[in-house]
């Protein structure tokens, strides 16, 4: 999970949804950090949604490429992110 501030589900079924988490940056924008890409199935996209939004954080569901195969509970914490620490 990295850096995540908010809890992922955990069911391990295949992920159907991604999204991409960002953060404010110095100006206050809401889309202004692309933080981290987490992964979900249906059935916890609304909960992890929740979950994102209740950390002051930002998602945008985008497509999932069809050769990409995750987990439910998945995630990658961008390095040059807020979240990431390289900044």
């Amino acid at each position: 999970m990295g850096n995540l501030p908010f809890a992922l589900p955990d069911c391990d079924q295949p992920a159907t949804v991604r999204l991409e988490v960002y953060g404010r940056d110095a100006a206050g924008d809401p889309f202004g950090s692309l933080d981290a890409a987490v992964y979900c199935c249906e059935q916890h996209a609304i909960e992890t949604v929740t979950a994102v939004w209740i950390a002051d954080l930002t998602a945008h569901k985008v497509e999932l490429a069809p050769d990409i195969v995750r987990a439910c509970g998945d995630s990658y914490v961008f390095p040059t992110g807020n979240l990431g620490g390289q900044r």
